[in-house]
Order: structure tokens, then sequence, then C-alpha cells
């Protein structure tokens, strides 16, 4: 049997005569150590950046995308907490090529632990467990071997059903297999964390737009609009081993993954990092309504917070004339665990303008109006909160919106 060595990976000779099957590895999802990760990870590699492996093994063109994938799944590497959490699920797959949808690879929580729950376990060991080898570390660094193996050889074995390989002729972004695919699958479910989506794709070789700021953020907008495609509120980290993307293709993106309830936080190349590894400590879902004047709407709100305080992966959606919605960012000071106040970016739904930049543009179709300043503040199961702005004023409100929520408990939003 041969073994191929990649980045610290070791990838097996494959009889790719055999079915390939999902691999499953959920041991770690529920530990009597902590609680499960409230974030979920999704790696999608596009099938236009795969080629068809060898007949005795895995082919050198296909390295690239493999040793990219391994960074979050390798449980051995010390510096894995970087870029995932304890217990995180992930989940490997390949977006066909074809569109026809996704083709999972391997599915699975890592079975790491956080730095205070290790010092409590090392607490807990005693020398003569330490002696006989089966401490928790011990078996700790057996366990993460098993599923580093385990998804490794996944990543070749899965491709015998995926469809692979770059179409011809280039299609528009929002018509090509790693959208198309993306729109066919329910790709994750919210009861297993918040969504966190990593996309690996040549994104050169789709028809990207070539233009101002501002026709490609509307041509981004209008393509997931069409398409009507729904990510359901996901962080989103773009990756490439091309080119850098122009900043025309850039703000396009950015645009289209709004309108598909989808934040992009990382546009880089293959060798990039991501720009945020916050991970959410807890998760509160509130609804109640929001006030226009005499009229009065429902409205839901996903407040998410890593452990320093940040508001992170959290969103506001509206039902009005049409359904409006908006990530938001920002800071929650806490001085209780449910007495807070929230501090906004002051950017909130200009994030949907065309022309971003210091001076706000106030739109009619724009998400609550293009304003910047979101302000609310918690007691208990209550939240109260306010929209406003000093240039845009929806109705004639120049003291802005206002609008009073309630918890939701055990809430999937």
């Amino acid at each position: 049997m041969k073994t191929y060595l990649l980045s610290g990976i070791l990838f097996y000779g494959i009889a790719f005569s055999a079915v390939a099957q999902v691999k499953t590895a959920d041991a770690f999802c529920t530990s009597g150590v902590g609680a499960p990760a409230l974030r979920q990870t999704f790696v999608v590699i596009d099938g236009n950046v795969i080629t068809q492996d060898l007949a005795d093994g895995p082919s050198p063109d296909n390295t690239g995308w493999r040793r990219f994938a391994a960074q979050f799944f390798d449980a051995r590497n010390p510096t894995i907490d970087q870029v995932m959490a304890p217990r995180e699920r992930i989940t490997i797959a390949v977006a066909n090529s074809d569109g026809s949808g996704l083709t999972p690879l391997f599915t699975g929580c890592l079975p790491t632990v956080g730095k205070d729950e290790a010092a409590k376990l090392d607490q807990e060991t005693t020398g003569m467990q330490r002696f006989l080898g089966n401490d928790w570390r011990s078996s700790n660094e057996k366990a993460a071997e098993d599923f580093s193996r385990a998804a490794t050889i996944s990543l070749v074995q899965g491709l015998t059903k995926a469809k692979i390989g770059a179409t011809e002729p280039a299609a528009e972004f929002a018509h090509g297999g790693l959208i198309q695919s993306l729109n066919r699958a329910k790709a994750y479910s919210l009861s297993n964390g918040l969504p966190r989506l990593i996309i690996y794709s040549h994104l050169a070789a789709y028809g990207l737009p070539v233009a101002d700021t501002a026709t490609a953020r509307a041509k981004g907008r209008s393509d997931a609009e069409t398409i009507a495609i729904d990510l359901q509120r996901v962080e989103v980290d773009l990756f490439t081993p091309g080119k850098a993307t122009s900043e025309a293709a850039t703000e396009y993106l950015k645009s289209f993954f709004l309108a598909a309830k989808g934040k992009v936080e990382t546009i880089a190349g293959e060798g990039g990092v991501l720009a945020s590894n916050g991970a959410p400590v807890k998760i509160t879902v509130y609804q109640g309504g929001i006030s226009y004047g005499a009229d009065q709407y429902p409205i839901r709100m996903r407040v998410a917070r890593d452990q320093n305080g940040s508001v992170i992966m959290s969103w506001i959606e509206e039902q009005s004339d049409r359904l409006r919605f908006s990530p938001f960012s920002g800071i929650l000071n806490c001085t209780g665990e449910d007495t807070c106040t929230f501090v906004g970016d002051r950017v909130f739904a200009q994030i949907w303008s065309d022309k971003p930049g210091p001076t706000p543009t106030c739109e009619g179709w724009m998400p609550f109006g293009g304003l910047r300043d979101l302000s609310f503040s918690t007691q208990g199961d209550q939240l109260t909160g306010k929209i406003a702005d000093a240039t845009c004023v929806i109705n004639g409100q120049q003291d802005g919106i206002s609008f009073q929520l309630q918890r939701v408990p055990n809430a999937v939003f």
C-alpha cells in the first residue's frame, strides 16, 4: 500500500472500486468536559478546482484544496484553536461543478477541548494515570489522530461520487456550478450551531463583473434575488487559488451573498487567513414588533456574542411590505447575565449601500431605510431598541424607529 504525505496529513492508498460513503465522527459533539459548540463550519470545495485522482492514489493536482481543507479538521495541530472551536462540527463537501448539488465527504465534531477545560482535566489527572498512559491527554491525542485520518481518507474516497472539473465556457457566478449547487442543497441544520460557510473556489473562472462599485453591487444583489438563494444568515469566507479578485468583483461578491442572507467576512487567496475567528459563546433569539408611524410589523433578532463581548453572527429581520434583513455587529456591555447594552459599529443597514462610504445613502429599497445607528438594551427576557440616523429619516420619524422584543427560549433562527 502506498502512502502519500501532504503537509503532515497521511493519504493512504484507497481502493477506488469500493463504494464511497460519507464518513461521520460524532463522538465528540457532546462531552462531559464542556458544552457543545455553538458554531458549525461547512467547508465547500468548488468542483471546478478538483481533478480526477490517479488509479493508484491521489493526484498531485488536488494537493492544494486538500491541504486547505486539512487546516480545519487536523485536530492534532496545536494551533487548530485559531480556526475552530472546541467540539465544533465540521462538514466537508464538494460543490458539484455541473450545479447538481453538494456531495458530502465528511462530517464530525472535533475532539478538542478549550484551555480552561484542559487545565481542569489536568488537575483531575493522577500521576498513575499519566504513568500508565491512560490519562485524558493520551486518549485525546489518539482520538485526534483517528479523527484526522478518517477525514483525510474521506477527501479521497468521496470524490468517486462528486461531479468535478472545470466547465466550459465559464458561466456567470450566480449561474455557475458553485452557486447552483449551494442553492439546490440544504447544506446545514441550524440545530448544529450557527453556520460558517468556508468556500474554496477558483473565483476568476466565473464571469464576475468589471464595473464601478455601484454597478457591481447592484448586479450582485439583483443576481441573488433572481435565483432566490437563501443561505440562512451564514458567515461567508471565500478563498481562491487563483489571482486576487478585483475591487469590482469583491464588491459584487459582498452584495451577492448579503442578498442571499450571508455576510462575507473574508475574501483572500489560498494562503490567506480568516478575517475573524470569533466563535459564539451565547446566542439569544428575540421577537416582537417594530413601529413605523402608526403601523407595527413583526421583527425577529438573533444576538450572538463571543467570549470578549463582541457581537458576531447576529441578524435582524423584519416583515413589512417584504422581508427585510441585515446583519449587525458591535459590542455588548453586560453588568449581569441578561442586563446588557449594545453599542453598534455605526454601519448597520448601510452595509446594503451601493455607494459605501462616510456619507450614507438613504433609499426606500434598503432594509431599515439604510439607517446606521442600531442600539438596544436587554433586561431579563425583554429587549428594547431603536434604529436611528442623523441623516436618513423614515416616515418623518426623526427620533428613530423603536422596537420591543421578547426572548424566545430554545429558538433556532
